[in-house]
């Protein structure tokens, strides 16, 4: 059996975490164990996650040590949000992991640190993809496109080959994104948009095809 990672997670807001998890240790690959959730909005939440402990706030990191413990980052609202977040822990010494869904095939794909690929994503080869950004479940990045930190690819979105999507981009639900686009810093692309054409870094883009807000 894989050696036990524990394994805190931050943001008590999506249950799809757990089953992931819970599909990785079923393949085998890896034992994780989820020790609990840090939220800043504990108070309001109360102490239980889906079965799982609310340990704290952020500052609640303070009870564990950075050698016995794993990081996983769920925000993903807003990448800047999700990047500041994640920096806090960063600052501190603590170490993220990446969690992929077995049934998602990396091989010949470069992955940073701190990703979380959800069930049925396609990653193809010479994909390269930077830190703590979240692939979604039925998402896809064609061959050799580039992906920077703190990215967020939706539900049934697709980038298609060789695009260069900069720093926290977002990428709604059902988005297509064609081939050898470069998409800038910043920049968000509203649910079931269509982008034929390159996105300036903190443009909005939304429609089909994508007109900038």
């Amino acid at each position: 059996m894989p050696l036990l990672e524990k394994l805190i997670i931050i943001g008590a807001a999506n249950p799809h975490i757990i089953r992931l998890i819970e599909d990785i240790n079923l393949s085998g690959n890896r034992h994780l164990q989820i020790v609990g959730f840090l939220d800043n909005r504990f108070q309001e939440l109360g102490n239980d996650f889906y079965g799982y402990t609310i340990i704290g706030g952020f500052e609640s990191i303070a009870n564990f040590r950075t050698e016995e413990i794993l990081l996983i980052n769920t925000i993903a609202g807003k990448m800047e949000i999700r990047e500041e977040t994640t920096k806090y822990f960063l600052d501190k010494g603590w170490r993220f992991t990446n969690l992929v869904h077995p049934n998602t095939n990396i091989g010949r794909v470069t992955l940073g640190t701190g990703n979380i690929i959800y069930e049925n994503a396609l990653i193809q080869p010479y994909v390269k993809i930077g830190n703590h950004c979240v692939f979604s479940s039925n998402s896809g990045v064609g061959h050799e496109s580039v992906i920077d930190d703190f990215c967020f690819v939706g539900p049934a979105s697709y980038i298609c080959g060789k695009v260069t999507v900069g720093k926290c981009v977002y990428i709604a639900v059902g988005a297509k994104i064609l081939p050898r686009l470069v998409i800038e810093d910043g920049a968000l692309i509203a649910a079931g948009s269509m982008v034929a054409k390159n996105v300036g870094r903190g443009q909005k883009i939304m429609g089909v095809p994508g007109k900038a807000l």
